[in-house]
């Protein structure tokens, strides 16, 4: 419905900055200048003056951002409005499902107990990185409701979240290490392992890295993303991953095992869902969240 540069434009005036834009809309920073860039080019106009210390809209170019923010949130709300009456009998809501979000827990909920009205649709989506941190900021488009371990905070502004469970951090240990025998594992029975860890600057891996670098016998190796060939490479190799509950089972042979943490390390499991859910959607996630709370008392 309108120029999705325009997103990149709006994350920028807001931040005062490409890079902190990027973080927001969960892309490269060059990909935000160039969005951009192209755009000014493109049209003719100079939204933004430039510096060392960031970007600040031109008087123009501060009229045309509160012109976008309209456009944008009409486009959203004729979008919204349409699906409505398109779906007002049998409106489904679109779970996205993955081999690394195989969303199992709330389909279990689901499964207990149905809502009437509402329909759920299984729709599949890609474990690439990029790819998902898209589907999240664009959610309601294309995909609903995500079910996946979060850092709440993360998304405040992006899309609302239904925490449902704590997600402590664990250990994928490949079915030949004899540690994968272990009820739990502590931080001196990880000597002389090789870890795969997300790189610094991604939150509760960073408070697992500080954890296990108090041990200098554990080697750790930095991972950029998490996907299906990670842990194939982890199984071949014998290296040990940083591993949440939701993928036990992901990999035939890498086992998930607790870690007693000196401190707790881990993240809300739950669901990510629109800010501005459709009904429907608003209404599926009232309903898990009132399954959770009565199954979780028992």
């Amino acid at each position: 419905m309108y120029d999705r540069r325009l997103d990149a434009i709006i994350a920028a005036s807001d931040t005062g900055s490409f890079a902190q834009a990027a973080r927001r809309l969960h892309i490269s920073t060059p990909a935000v200048a160039k969005q951009v860039t192209t755009f000014e080019r493109e049209y003719g106009l100079t939204i933004f003056d430039r510096s060392r210390s960031g970007v600040t809209p031109t008087q123009a170019g501060a009229q045309f951002i509160g012109d976008a923010r309209s456009l944008v949130s009409e486009s959203n709300e004729i979008i919204r409005r349409t699906r409505q009456r398109m779906h007002q009998h049998a409106a489904p809501v679109r779970l996205g499902i993955s081999i690394l979000r195989p969303a199992r827990r709330i389909l279990d909920l689901w499964q207990r107990s149905g809502q009437p009205g509402i329909r759920l649709e299984l729709v599949s989506m890609p474990d690439d990185s990029t790819s998902i941190q898209d589907i999240i900021t664009h959610l309601g488009e294309d995909i609903d409701v995500i079910a996946t371990a979060f850092v709440p905070d993360h998304w405040t502004g992006i899309c609302g979240t239904l925490p449902l469970s704590y997600e402590p951090l664990c250990l994928a240990v490949p079915r030949g290490n004899p540690l994968s025998r272990r009820a739990s594992l502590t931080i001196d029975d990880l000597t002389d392992e090789r870890i795969r860890i997300l790189q610094r600057g991604n939150g509760t891996d960073d408070i697992a890295r500080d954890l296990l670098e108090r041990n200098p016998g554990i080697t750790l190796v930095d991972i950029e993303r998490y996907d299906l060939d990670l842990f194939n490479e982890c199984a071949e190799s014998g290296d040990l991953l940083i591993s949440k509950p939701m993928w036990d089972g992901v990999h035939p042979q890498l086992v998930n095992v607790p870690v007693d943490w000196p401190e707790p390390v881990g993240m809300q499991y739950g669901l990510l869902y629109p800010l501005s859910p459709a009904p429907q959607v608003a209404a599926f996630v009232d309903r898990i969240a009132s399954l959770n709370r009565r199954f979780a008392d028992r």
